[in-house]
């Protein structure tokens, strides 16, 4: 059974995805697998009949997961009794956390909408984790995914059991109560009180990086630190995993035999402790794989059984793993966790006979992890680091030798010396200000990262197969030569993937979703041009201090970058900025961050807002050319002019009316591009071009009743009418009256509150539209 350990893993995972994504094509895989093993591996038929075994009793736990993965809830519910189980968070004036309603057994995510600093006090010195309250409130569905490739919520919580998010009206503290501590709860317990304690004890700049690094909650971490770790590819060594479980484990053991106690009961003292620390550092899946592969290890020793390899060790983890909880293999840190592990492992032996020297035998080894996590991150981030390796080779001895070992003694120096040892905080605070410093420099090499955009289906299995050829390749080859000629085949995928996305024959228009906004996406055929017309953003409302939020959201950073990201987009050619209000260019900061753009386009106005100010000064910096345009002005790209009708040269209108709107033919439609555009502006815009038709309009202002007028509407002749709006928002928009005007017309309503993203891709004079809820 020596080394089959990973082809029942492999099994196991078939037969979860023939309950899960498509039982037909699995079952081929399934067979397809059956006969390598059979005719390639040599596998005995009592092998075969395990392997089978193993793949209808995963099935058959997958599909009883997914039948029992149902809610005992009622819609209608109010009254609850929740026990407040983790991840309880205060930010602001918004209280979140997971609980659990004692009565139905249920999960639930509860928010909460704190209404006076004085009870935003009496939360935070009253809630905690452990804790049972009587809440009143309504349940509502989680959000699904509104835009093409974006975060499915929903989905995400529906694999964690989780299927109502109750908006509290009422948190009853006077009646909460704390209920029999249990072992999970104590634990549970330990973790706040150690977060709470390095929030309390250590410098600003190293509580968030120590609380990261012992304790797994990276909540506390900056988000500019956290996107410059991301950018060079380091962030992995964040989470917890198999370097901070060895060295822990290691450290213990160690001090343990110093003081005098035997290794077998310092062995028996690691497998009772390990377990516990897995609660300790928040359960994420790099910490169970770790600590499991820790905790048979160790088993396997202290019996003195010497038959079962590392391969094995992780391939049983795996196994377990999924089989008590198949919904796991959709997390993102577990499909990481065990991709780089399986891949290291398996090259251990090669890379320990081929390299001797510290360094080769580094950049080896992080260019083997980042080449096993690419398909992965490809998938879910959209992009690389192309010089993850060299951070790697930097950053992992620093962490590994200083920077997580000083936290561990340090930490447990503070809990026993307080204060006494608070020179020794400050040289680490030092290190650790020097250590963010470099990172951010390093993020700022040109070109540091690479976007694919999201891959199909089809091309994740190239990179799987060109990946794993590559790795046999090398295995067997010799010389940098034969290495180069073995990575061509990751590469021209890599090539393929990306020439895909810029020489597609197909162009598109999508109206993104971003909620109360517009952010309009045109990208023409065969990569002649991208341009977004209006970046979405919040509009800010003044609030008192105590209600404001660390994490505040942002549109461009969280919605309309992503998108783009998603669709390999990095250049845009031209950013077309309507007119001034927050709704419409507040996430354009985003843009010009993380995009590179090549032109700003914004309206002939005689004054400009405090946001249009701060664009231009950003742009200037960034040496971006800005042009100022009005009716009449236009640009040519191949075949298509875009042509400006609005607004009109030297006429004052207020900053709606003076929006720019693009008039254009693309995939044999015109379309109307109208910004907020309101009746004073839609009737100069009559007068100057009396005979205009078109095909598709976007309706101005969100189908406020100020815009979209009937005789606007006649004159246009318009066959399909978008309106791009929030859900349920507080302006009411669209306004009946317009939507009456557009049904009496028989005008098709296309509206990103009902529809989310709506997109047209077109190839020459022909298209179709679609939505992401249709």
């Amino acid at each position: 059974m020596k080394g089959s350990w990973i082809y029942f893993s492999v099994t196991a995972l078939a037969g979860i995805l023939a309950a899960f994504v498509h039982f037909v094509v699995f079952i081929i895989v399934f067979f397809f697998l059956l006969l390598f093993l059979y005719k390639i591996k040599g596998f005995s038929i009592k092998n075969l009949f395990i392997i089978s075994l193993i793949f209808f009793l995963f099935l058959l736990r997958s599909e009883l997961v997914e039948k029992a993965n149902r809610t005992n809830l009622a819609a209608d519910e109010t009254n609850f009794h929740i026990l407040f189980q983790k991840d309880l968070k205060v930010d602001g004036d918004r209280l979140s956390v997971v609980g659990k309603d004692i009565i139905r057994k249920e999960k639930i995510v509860i928010s909460y909408q704190i209404k006076t600093e004085k009870e935003k006090k009496r939360v935070l010195e009253n809630l905690k984790t452990g804790i049972a309250c009587k809440v009143t409130g309504t349940l509502s569905e989680p959000n699904t995914a509104t835009n093409v490739n974006a975060f499915n919520y929903k989905e995400y919580l529906l694999r964690n059991q989780i299927f109502w998010i109750l908006n509290a009206d009422q948190v009853k503290l006077s009646q909460c109560t704390s209920l029999k501590k249990t072992p999970l709860s104590f634990l549970q317990g330990v973790r706040e009180k150690g977060i709470q304690y390095i929030q309390a004890n250590f410098p600003n700049e190293s509580a968030p990086l120590a609380t990261a690094l012992l304790f797994g909650e990276r909540d506390y971490m900056d988000t500019d630190i956290l996107e410059t770790y991301e950018k060079l590819g380091i962030v992995h060594l964040l989470a917890i995993s198999g370097l901070h479980v060895g060295m822990l484990a290691g450290m213990i053991y160690y001090l343990g035999i110093r003081i005098g106690i035997t290794r077998e009961r310092m062995t028996i003292g690691l497998l009772l402790f390990l377990p516990c620390y897995i609660v300790l550092t928040g359960a994420a899946p790099s910490v169970i794989r770790a600590v499991s592969m820790m905790v048979l290890y160790l088993s396997l020793k202290k019996w003195n059984i010497h038959t079962i390899n590392t391969i094995d060790i992780i391939s049983m983890v795996f196994l377990v793993y999924t089989f008590f909880t198949p919904y796991v293999i959709y997390d993102v840190g577990f499909q990481l966790s065990f991709s780089v592990s399986f891949a290291l492992i398996l090259s251990a032996p090669f890379l320990l006979r081929k390299f001797h020297d510290a360094i080769p035998l580094l950049l080896a080894t992080s260019f083997i992890c980042q080449l096993a996590a690419m398909p992965t991150m490809i998938y879910y981030f959209y992009e690389v680091s192309l010089i993850s390796i060299l951070a790697n080779v930097i950053f992992i001895p620093l962490f590994s030798l200083i920077i997580l070992p000083a936290n561990f003694l340090l930490f447990l120096l503070h809990l026993l010396l307080g204060g006494t040892i608070e020179f020794l905080i400050q040289s680490l605070n030092l290190l650790i200000i020097a250590m963010n410093d470099l990172a951010r420099q390093l993020s700022l090499f040109p070109h540091a990262m690479l976007t694919f955009g999201r891959p199909s289906t089809f091309v994740i299995l190239l990179y799987l197969g060109s990946i794993l050829l590559f790795f046999s390749l090398w295995e067997r080859m010799k010389g940098v030569k034969r290495f180069l000629q073995a990575l061509l085949f990751p590469l021209s995928i890599m090539s393929v993937h990306l020439l895909g996305n810029a020489l597609s024959p197909y162009g598109e228009i999508t109206f993104i979703d971003v909620g109360q906004g517009d952010s309009i996406f045109i990208k023409l055929p065969f990569g002649r041009g991208n341009y977004l017309i209006d970046t979405g953003g919040t509009i800010p409302f003044n609030t008192e201090e105590w209600k404001v939020r660390k994490k505040e959201y942002e549109v461009g950073k969280e919605v309309v970058v992503p998108f783009l990201k998603s669709k390999g987009i990095v250049t845009i050619d031209k950013l077309i900025l309507t007119h001034g209000d927050a709704d419409h260019i507040g996430g354009a900061l985003s843009i010009l961050k993380e995009l590179y753009v090549k032109e700003i386009i914004l309206p002939k106005n005689s004054q400009l807002s405090e946001l249009e100010k701060e664009l231009l000064t950003v742009a200037e910096r960034k040496e971006i050319p800005s042009r100022f345009v009005s009716a009449g002005d236009s640009w040519k790209t191949g075949k298509t002019i875009f042509h400006i009708v609005s607004p009109q040269a030297g006429v004052e209108v207020e900053r709606n009316n003076g929006s720019i709107v693009l008039l254009v033919k693309l995939g044999g439609l015109s379309w109307l591009f109208t910004g907020d555009l309101e009746e004073e502006g839609e009737v100069q815009l009559i007068n100057a071009y009396d005979k205009l038709k078109i095909d598709v309009l976007k309706a101005g202002h969100h189908g406020s009743k100020t815009s979209t007028t009937i005789s606007f509407l006649d004159h246009l002749d318009p066959k399909i009418a978008v309106i791009s709006v929030g859900k349920n928002n507080r302006y009411g928009h669209p306004a009946e009256e317009v939507l009456m005007n557009l049904n009496e017309r028989k005008i098709k309503i296309l509206r990103t509150d009902r529809h989310g993203a709506i997109t047209y891709i077109f190839k020459g004079e022909t298209g179709t539209f679609s939505a992401v809820q249709p």
